[in-house]
């Protein structure tokens, strides 16, 4: 949530809405979907069962993501554009900090998802020991596949490579792979994480064109690509690997397993549409209130002079360093990066 609202959130919203997020909505979205008694739990016993089979979220595609990344798109739409963001109705590139720092935090998590995919088998043990396997194939093959397809989306849409794009692709197939990593084999693997760097991409564009200004491209890394991972799951699960991690009998809609296709799509969808409703309703609810008490937005003096600045007591850094090109001086000041060039 706070990369979407990054740049001109009071510090005091993101604890607000990190406490209630943390405290109150999460929670129940995983008891729904996890919990031995969840309403939509594959593993709730046989006749407690969402359509006699749960939802398929191994790792939370839903679960997780969808939580954080439709409260940031909420987030986003209700502190509006930074300033300079959109100009005569215009949208403007926003110079960012450093892509060394953003690949290597995107190579982070990249390692990180093995722990978070691989480890909610819970056990490593027996037969989990295979599932733990077959979700790191499946998780590496959806990142690489999506981030490959987003860096040609848009070589061929933007003229070149965007390190960005490929970056956010990376983490798109990720999040696209999160809810049926341990059900799906390599070969879908791969087209869920083609579509997921797709659905990534056309997402970024759509909230571009309705100017919604998500700094990092939250919303359509993990609402859009969540949404989709669920979906995927409910589509390409194969019987034999729902059995081996869920033993439910039942797969996805493109397999036969008597009758439980389509039942296991119903339930994915349902779940998709229930978390959709309960953490839109809190999410409009808190940033409503915080509106209405002028504890969401910082001024415009704050926005220009930077958060760090004001609020932080400090620059977070500043960085002088020599033009190859005119051999003069590029001086960056933060959040706001602006350039202002010295005659050396």
């Amino acid at each position: 949530v706070s990369g979407a609202v990054a740049e001109r959130c009071k510090v005091i919203a993101y604890f607000v809405y990190s406490f209630v997020l943390t405290v109150f909505v999460y929670p129940v979205v995983v008891h729904w979907g996890w919990s031995d008694n969840g309403w939509a739990s594959a593993f709730a016993p046989k006749e407690d069962r969402l359509f006699g089979v749960g939802v398929i979220d191994f790792a939370g595609s839903s679960v997780v993501h969808m939580v954080g990344g439709l409260t940031a798109l909420i987030g986003a739409i209700f502190l509006g554009p930074r300033s300079g963001k959109i100009v005569e109705g215009k949208v403007q590139t926003m110079i960012f900090q450093s892509s060394t720092f953003q690949t290597l935090g995107t190579l982070v998590l990249w390692f990180g998802w093995y722990g978070f995919n691989c480890g909610s088998t819970l056990t490593i043990a027996g037969a989990a020991s295979d599932v733990a396997g077959k979700v790191a194939v499946t998780t590496t093959i959806g990142a690489a596949s999506a981030g490959v397809t987003a860096t040609l989306m848009g070589v061929i849409f933007e003229g070149h490579i965007n390190i960005g794009r490929t970056n956010n692709g990376i983490l798109a197939g990720l999040v696209s792979i999160t809810a049926g990593c341990s059900v799906v084999d390599v070969e879908m693997a791969f087209l869920i994480g083609v579509i997921g760097g797709i659905v990534y991409y056309s997402a970024s564009k759509l909230l571009t064109c309705l100017h919604i200004d998500d700094v990092v491209d939250a919303s359509p890394v993990h609402l859009f690509c969540g949404i989709w991972g669920t979906i995927a799951a409910g589509l390409f699960a194969k019987p034999e690997n729902v059995e081996m991690a869920y033993g439910t009998g039942s797969c996805g809609l493109f397999y036969k397993c008597d009758g439980n296709g389509g039942k296991q799509f119903g339930a994915n969808l349902v779940f998709i549409l229930a978390v959709i409703a309960w953490v839109g309703i809190f999410a409009i609810i808190i940033f409503s209130i915080l509106q209405i008490l002028n504890m969401l937005r910082v001024s415009e003096e704050t926005e220009k002079m930077g958060l760090d600045v004001k609020e932080h007591g400090g620059a977070a850094y500043e960085v002088t360093r020599k033009s190859r090109f005119s051999g003069g001086n590029y001086k960056l000041s933060t959040p706001e990066v602006v350039v202002n060039k010295t005659a050396s």
